[in-house]
């Protein structure tokens, strides 16, 4: 993570220089609250906690949400979020694509086990590798033939990118959980 640059404004970084705003960002980032939990949470009186929480809400830190109830909700911006977890949105990019990676060589697998073809050796067909011909090759391609059609094909390909692209979620995915269980700012 040392490729990640966490830019703080001026604002940011005066309301983050009290540990307690420090201490109320993080209790913001599990679930948002209200003042009154907030003040019980830290022991603080309620003015003291609406300070606070008025500083951050100008450094843009988090904002005041109103849902029409009784109570006023206290929560992250966007920005409280990056400023917490700066490589999140990296980390769910790679998470979304070897995902998506993982189903699509699943299907390609399965769809080459049952059909007995194997996705590389169409390919090679296709270019036109296939089509050299010489005495030895058709030999070859005759004792090939006659092994290939009793032995299905396995699509070493997809095997090797199915456990590729689980190792690369796995990793990205552990990645995440534990930097969502040690979040520290240095104050």
């Amino acid at each position: 993570m040392s490729d990640d640059k966490i830019v703080l404004d001026k604002k940011s970084f005066k309301s983050l220089a009290s540990e307690s705003r420090v201490n109320i960002i993080k209790s913001l980032e599990r679930r948002r609250k209200t003042l009154t939990e907030l003040s019980k949470q830290f022991s603080m009186s309620p003015s003291t906690v609406k300070e606070h929480l008025e500083n951050m809400v100008g450094a843009g830190l988090i904002v005041q949400v109103d849902d029409g109830h009784k109570w006023k909700y206290y929560e992250l911006t966007r920005k409280g979020k990056k400023i917490l977890n700066p490589g999140e949105t990296k980390i769910w990019v790679i998470l979304s694509l070897s995902f998506a990676a993982i189903l699509f060589t699943s299907y390609d697998l399965i769809k080459n086990l049952y059909s007995g073809t194997n996705t590389f050796a169409a390919a090679r067909d296709a270019a036109g590798w296939g089509a050299m011909k010489a005495p030895a090759m058709d030999m070859l391609a005759e004792s090939t033939q006659a092994v290939t059609q009793t032995i299905p094909q396995i699509p070493y390909i997809d095997i090797i990118g199915l456990v590729l692209f689980t190792v690369i979620f796995g990793l990205a995915l552990g990645y995440y959980a534990g930097s969502r269980k040690s979040v520290s700012l240095p104050i």
